[in-house]
């Protein structure tokens, strides 16, 4: 992870902004289901250096899925930091307005209580 850190740091010009959206790296399986807003997020049981390993199955028709890391926060931070970014910043999750007019600030209710994914932002 450092050394693809790097190799965007690099592609950057000085004071560029680089952005990675996430799974949130403390999230915790066991709340509400996603499936409302169309994916799932299920542990594996599997750990690996990084982090816990995860399948993400988009539900679609048919349903796709796939599985990868999710990357501890600690992780993240200083991988980036040692490839020479600063201004490391996590992003909550929000929901448009467009969003809450469409379908309701009910339907975002556990979403934004228990959020499967998060920004992060950074500054080379």
């Amino acid at each position: 992870m450092e050394r693809m850190c790097r190799n965007v740091h690099r592609s950057l010009k000085p004071g560029g902004e680089f952005f990675v959206l996430a799974q949130t790296p403390d999230y915790r399986f066991d709340g509400p289901s996603l499936a409302n807003y169309g994916f799932l997020c299920e542990p594996t049981g599997e750990e690996i250096e990084t982090g816990p390993r995860a399948r993400v199955t988009a539900l679609l028709d048919p349903p796709i899925s796939f599985v990868g890391a999710c990357p501890r926060r600690e992780v993240y931070e200083k991988c980036l930091r040692a490839a020479g970014f600063h201004e490391v910043t996590w992003v909550p999750l929000e929901v448009s307005d467009a969003g809450v007019h469409e379908f309701g600030a009910t339907f975002w209710e556990d979403l934004l209580a228990k959020p499967p994914l998060e920004m992060l932002r950074c500054r080379a």
